[in-house]
């Protein structure tokens, strides 16, 4: 023991503290790995902010948009517009006018419609002819003025489906080769409407005297016509009976049970002159 270098030993704990010393300046070296706290200046990244900015004028700008409002100006005179449409007033110009409306007899006819039986079997009896004569003139100013010329039928020419039994109407019935027409000579029209004005719907009744043959009674006929500027059509109807006019059905053997009453209809479509 008494061997040991007290030297030596001092040179160890020499060599140790040196070490001690080299060892504490690597820890100083660690805190240089703090120095990114300098990079806290990206705070100036808070910029983007800044792109708040834009977007307020941005969605200001929308509002010059607004400007469209002047189309509102053309809407209004586009709905105005179509009231001069209205305009067909104009179609009322006959009212101020008398005018003459001759019954077209292509389009127009005069028929008789009476009950039998033939043969056994119930028959509705129809003579037509289109042989019609007449004329309407229409005060427009003041319909109750409106009249109705004498109308002629033509007789001769009345036709049903059966061909003896034309030869029997116009031979024993009407006696056509003596009495070729029929006429109707009105005297009153009732109903007619204060004014009218070209395509109304009227209802009205024409009193007359009806003359079949030689015997001439007073009738009234129910009529329905529409008015139109340039044409009248309509239908009139009344009922007859056959003793009124002394109008004898022959006996013949395949007929029986003719019926009283007679319609009597015209249907007619005039046209202005």
């Amino acid at each position: 023991m008494k061997s040991l270098h007290v030297p030596g030993i001092f040179a160890a704990i020499a060599l140790v503290v040196a070490a001690c010393g080299a060892a504490q300046p690597a820890a100083p070296a660690a805190t240089p790995t703090e120095a990114p706290i300098p990079t806290q200046p990206p705070a100036p990244t808070e910029a983007p902010a800044s792109t708040e900015a834009p977007a307020a004028p941005a969605a200001e700008a929308p509002t010059p948009t607004e400007v469209p409002a002047p189309t509102e100006a053309p809407a209004a005179p586009a709905a105005e517009a179509p009231t001069p449409t209205e305009v067909p007033a104009p179609t009322e110009a006959p009212a101020e006018q008398v005018v003459v409306y001759q019954i077209n007899t292509g389009s127009s006819e005069a028929s008789f419609t009476l009950n039998e039986e033939l043969l056994g079997v119930p028959t509705v009896v129809v003579g037509v002819t289109p042989k019609v004569v007449g004329s309407i003139t229409v005060d427009w100013g003041n319909p109750s003025n409106t009249k109705i010329s004498k109308l002629e039928i033509d007789a001769t020419d009345f036709k049903t489906d059966n061909e003896r039994r034309n030869g029997a109407i116009h031979r024993f019935i009407l006696q056509t080769s003596q009495y070729p027409t029929i006429e109707f000579e009105p005297t009153a029209l009732e109903g007619l409407p204060s004014s009218v004005k070209p395509g109304d719907a009227l209802n009205f009744k024409v009193t007359g005297n009806l003359k079949i043959r030689d015997i001439t009674n007073p009738v009234t006929f129910d009529v329905t016509a529409t008015a139109g500027e340039d044409e009248i059509s309509g239908e009139a109807k009344t009922v007859v009976t056959r003793s009124a006019y002394q109008l004898s059905i022959p006996s013949v053997p395949s007929v029986a049970n003719v019926t009283e009453e007679v319609t009597l209809t015209l249907k007619f479509v005039a046209t202005r002159q």
